[in-house]
């Protein structure tokens, strides 16, 4: 073998394994922000729902394994948003607390009621229950909210700390918002 032969194999060597190096290091990269997206809207086993939703036309059978079409809903500046019944929104890393009690979080100042001091038996809130996060939500998976009628009215949907909300209830101060929770 001629040492030109040799060099020019050692050189063709060295280029496959920077490639190899680069395209490693671009997986890994291109997996983290994959991450960090996917913690901001849906998770993976919402994309996995979607796909087998278009894939699967009989409406009988979708609601029968439990599959439905995954909607996005415009919450105040906030586009891209989907509805959860019970799972955690976990949109904010500054989510209202019981330990914090009040923050202000979008332009009001949020607090937060719980259920088992003012159970609300006359607020109609249709499908109401508790989510994971202890939160009261609605069968569409808003949080249930109160506010001064002048501020937002009864219905109004809007963006808390702890995911999108809708005004069920009133009895609160100007620029407050009453998060309804189970804590």
């Amino acid at each position: 073998m001629k040492l030109g032969q040799i060099a020019n194999k050692k050189v063709i060597s060295t280029f496959v394994a920077s490639m190899m190096f680069l395209l490693v290091l671009y997986v890994s990269l291109s997996q983290v922000n994959i991450k960090k997206l996917s913690s901001l809207s849906a998770s993976i086993n919402d994309a996995v729902r979607v796909e087998e939703t278009v894939l699967d036309t009989n409406e009988g059978l979708s609601k029968e394994n439990g599959l439905t079409k995954i909607e996005y809903v415009t919450v105040g500046g906030y586009d891209h948003i989907v509805l959860k019944y019970s799972e955690a929104y976990n949109l904010f890393s500054n989510a209202l607390t019981p330990s914090r009690g009040a923050q202000y979080f979008d332009g009001h100042k949020e607090t937060y009621y719980s259920e088992r001091v003012l159970p609300g038996p006359g607020l109609n809130i249709p499908g109401r229950h508790v989510a994971d996060d202890g939160t009261v939500r609605d069968g569409e998976g808003y949080i249930s909210v109160a506010a001064d009628p002048a501020f937002m009215s009864r219905g109004t949907v809007l963006m808390t700390s702890l995911g999108p909300a809708k005004v069920y209830d009133t009895g609160c101060a100007y620029g407050t918002i009453d998060i309804y929770v189970n804590w």
